[in-house]
């Protein structure tokens, strides 16, 4: 919140004005009579606690503000001879006046540090949640990769069978019999499960990057001409931003795959085109590839789980292809996140350490 609102809130009015108005008002009103000094002295002391509620509330700045209003009403009570005046010594009140100064500058320091201390613990906070997600996260995909590898071979090799007994029933049905059609069905869904099974596979036999120095706008520019005839063939305008130099040390096909992967998922939710943006960006000691689209956003819950295995956003689909693309970030030491696009959308962001 800036010093403008941080003053103007009724929290501030409470803590800061009123006690502010209330201590200039005694001030003022008190006689100087002797009997009376003792009110001067505190009433000149009960200014300390809008000062430093001032500067609690809006740091440095707000501290200042308060310490000028302060300034404001204690100046004139404290020097000119129609408003009293104060029956302190001419170096007691110039005390004050200062003591008011670095009172107000030392408790917003103190104020801005700890805003400061505060933000970066939540920071703090969120990376290491980030990275607790991710460690369980990979923990999970390497258990299940294990475990879908056996199951792939152990399934792979009856299926390989049965196409080859498929074809050969499929050779002696004539065309014309009415059974014919329900032998080509078992041939197609044989073909379909072993489809997925390599799909599975792909997952399982994770291949370590073969790592090069490598600038990611040749990616995105490699990217752009395989995607460019689906593109046409759906009515949607590819737009690409290659400006920036974003040098990584990564293995280029690996990359590739999982651009090429979230423009293909990005066409297939817009049912009707749109338009699809591939971009170099910076984030920090990171470089990445943006993939946005103007296509329908994701439930901000499916975007918690999203990249882990079997989830996916598609009626028919079987949920390991970002899962993959997660893992091959990972192993970069980078990582994929997803997000709302500004102006609607899902933007896609694979961000990579930048090269040395």
């Amino acid at each position: 919140m800036s010093i403008e609102r941080s003053l103007l809130t009724g929290r501030a009015a409470a803590l800061v004005w009123l006690p502010l108005l209330l201590v200039g008002l005694l001030h003022y009103a008190t006689p100087t009579r002797m009997d009376l000094h003792w009110v001067h002295d505190v009433a000149r002391r009960l200014y300390y606690v809008p000062i430093l509620l001032g500067g609690a509330l809006g740091g440095v700045r707000g501290g200042a503000v308060v310490v000028v209003v302060v300034l404001a009403f204690y100046t004139p009570h404290a020097w000119h001879p129609h408003f009293g005046p104060d029956p302190a010594s001419p170096a007691q009140k110039l005390l004050e006046s200062g003591f008011y100064v670095v009172l107000g500058l030392l408790s917003g320091l103190i104020s801005d540090r700890s805003r400061r201390e505060a933000a970066h613990q939540v920071a703090l906070l969120e990376r290491l949640r980030q990275q607790d997600a991710a460690l369980m996260r990979a923990g999970r995909l390497g258990s299940l990769g294990t475990l879908t590898a056996g199951l792939a071979h152990e399934i792979r090799n009856p299926l390989h069978a049965m196409r080859g007994t498929a074809e050969v029933v499929l050779d002696v049905v004539p065309v014309d019999v009415p059974q014919r059609p329900l032998a080509e069905a078992l041939l197609t869904e044989i073909d379909r499960l072993d489809t997925l099974l390599r799909q599975f596979l792909n997952f399982a036999r994770h291949r370590p990057p073969a790592v090069e120095r490598l600038e990611l706008s040749g990616v995105v520019v490699d990217v752009e001409e395989l995607i460019r005839a689906q593109a046409a063939r759906q009515c949607t305008a590819v737009h690409t931003s290659t400006t920036l130099s974003a040098p990584v040390m990564a293995d280029r096909q690996q990359l590739i795959q999982i651009v090429l992967g979230l423009c293909i998922n990005g066409m297939q939710a817009m049912t009707e085109g749109g338009n699809l943006w591939l971009s170099v960006v910076r984030d920090g000691g990171e470089h990445g590839i943006a993939v946005s689209n103007d296509g329908p956003p994701i439930d901000p819950e499916m975007a918690e789980r999203i990249f882990d295995p079997f989830v996916s956003t598609k009626d028919h689909g079987v949920g390991l292809g970002l899962a993959i693309a997660w893992r091959i970030a990972d192993s970069h030491g980078g990582r994929l996140v997803v997000g709302d696009r500004a102006g609607g959308g899902v933007c896609f962001s694979l961000l990579l350490p930048r090269a040395g």
